[in-house]
């Protein structure tokens, strides 16, 4: 998707993009993208099972939802 936005608008649509993710990780008291890296890695979580229930459950829920909007 960010692909085609580039393509579409340009190289300068990466400008806003930057300033919103800059003002969420200030908001959210990240200083680095270095901070962001593996926060939602399997990995990182204290029970890696619940971790891939849950996302294949949203999975799941992703795709029946999606599959309703016809």
């Amino acid at each position: 998707m960010m692909t085609s936005a580039l393509l579409r608008n340009g190289p300068d649509h990466l400008r806003p993009l930057e300033v919103q993710i800059r003002d969420w990780m200030d908001g959210h008291g990240f200083e680095t993208v270095d901070q962001l890296r593996g926060r939602l890695s399997q990995r990182s979580v204290p029970n890696p099972a619940a971790f891939e229930r849950a996302n294949y459950i949203k999975t799941l829920a992703s795709h029946s939802a999606s599959g309703t909007r016809r």
